[in-house]
């Protein structure tokens, strides 16, 4: 066990097998071993274990709480949510039973029943962080927006964000704005789309006198920089000095009250470089007449099960909505799998012209999103910088949402400018691609 806490995960298993050598029927020490070959990415083998563990120990909580989040993690929801909510059978107010049933409910698109098991685990454990980030986004796609803010200020702790887990405890983050004047050190965090997304307020402070510098991905120092809001950039790798206060550009809508959504602040303008423009123009006319429709068809972190950010739609079922479309369709994808844009034309009758090129700079992506005539993606990095363009764009929206484009609504008051297509709840996504082939 003191292994597995320090993450040694490989060195606890075998402790755990020796365990079971000497007594097969100890149902805590196959369920760690369930639990450690988890963490070592084998979760089929792991719910076997586990499983024959809660068949040993049926009133063990743990046991079907693990089982339960294993099985979250294989996005085999039916069966999570049941294995958790066996678990609070034996143990009602069971925190981390509670927090992962509201992962799970979230997962399933039930944001009412995820925030209620959030609350429900916050009440018997206040500082159970995972449940106040289920909160967070639970309210959030629900537009509760106020309340939200205030859990979402979470998600920058290294026990729930792996991405940066070292940064807060370098570097203090401020929880509150100075007064009016004083500079500000704006911190990009999480995914390029995050920072763009939420560097929508940085004008407002601005407006309120604070002279402010960037610090985080180099990629987008260019683009920031024609906006005239960013007196310096500093590199993702720099550690600010003391005495200037540090501010998460996530912690920006809590801390400018941004709970009106008939008030939100647009997407922040980016301007293009001229030269880029004018380049990638030729490049847009090598491949045909206009109109121009930039496409995408998967964007996130390609992880399974319902813990992964995976937003993706069959490139043959988009294709085929493209069908009776006069177009030069421009691929925009990030390294799309061996066949996808080939599906694609083949379902469209029409060529894919490949322009991923442009991903490996924000600046010409961000140019040639400028110049096309309509864009159609799931929501990623290039629907950020659309938006910074100004111009429209229709949006695959996967079940359950993200969310940014909440739960049920024609429009996201974030992106008012973007057509949304959503996927049903039963996983279709013929009557969203019928909608968008009319549009088109």
């Amino acid at each position: 066990m003191r292994l597995y806490r320090e993450a040694r995960f490989r060195e606890a298993l075998g402790h755990f097998e020796r365990a079971l050598a000497a007594d097969a029927n100890d149902a805590r020490a196959r369920g760690m071993r369930g639990f450690a070959l988890s963490r070592l990415g084998d979760h089929e083998a792991a719910v076997s274990e586990l499983t024959a563990a809660v068949e040993r120990a049926p009133r063990d909580p743990m046991l079907q709480t693990g089982l339960g989040m294993v099985l979250l993690v294989l996005d085999r929801l039916d069966e999570a949510e049941a294995a958790l909510r066996r678990a609070l059978i034996q143990a009602p107010n069971d925190p981390d039973a509670l927090a992962n049933l509201s992962l799970a409910l979230r997962s399933r698109g039930d944001f009412a029943g995820a925030e209620r098991a959030a609350r429900n685990a916050l009440a018997a454990r206040p500082q159970q962080l995972e449940a106040r980030l289920n909160l967070a986004y639970a309210l959030l796609a629900q537009g509760k927006y106020a309340e939200g803010w205030e859990a979402h200020s979470v998600r920058p702790d290294p026990r729930v964000n792996p991405r940066s887990p070292a940064t807060p405890a370098v570097v203090p983050h401020d929880a509150a704005l100075p007064p009016a004047g004083a500079p500000i050190i704006l911190h990009g965090e999480q995914g390029l789309g995050d920072i763009l997304f939420f560097l929508r307020f940085a004008p407002e402070l601005q407006r309120r006198g604070h002279p402010l510098a960037f610090w985080g991905d180099p990629r987008v120092h260019g683009m920031l920089g024609r906006t005239g809001l960013f007196q310096h950039f500093l590199k993702a790798e720099a550690v600010p000095g003391p005495g200037i206060a540090v501010v998460w550009v996530g912690d920006l809508p809590r801390l400018l009250g941004a709970n009106d959504a008939t008030r939100f602040a647009a997407p922040l303008v980016l301007p293009v470089d001229p030269a880029r423009r004018e380049r990638l123009r030729e490049r847009l006319a090598a491949f045909g007449p206009a109109p121009y429709v930039g496409l995408t068809w998967r964007a996130g972190i390609e992880r399974r099960g319902a813990l992964g950010l995976s937003k993706r739609l069959d490139p043959a079922a988009l294709g085929a909505a493209l069908k009776d479309v006069k177009a030069t369709w421009v691929s925009l994808q990030r390294k799309p799998a061996a066949g996808e844009a080939q599906e694609l034309a083949q379902a469209a009758g029409a060529p894919l012209h490949d322009a991923s090129f442009a991903n490996d700079d924000l600046d010409d992506a961000l140019a040639l999103l400028d110049l096309l005539d309509d864009y159609v993606g799931v929501s990623n990095t290039n629907t950020h910088l659309r938006a910074a363009t100004g111009k429209p764009a229709r949006v695959l929206v996967p079940w359950p949402p993200e969310w940014r484009w909440l739960e049920r609504v024609e429009r996201s008051p974030w992106f008012p400018a973007m057509t949304q297509y959503r996927q049903e709840a039963d996983g279709s996504w013929s009557g969203a691609l019928a909608r968008l082939a009319s549009d088109l």
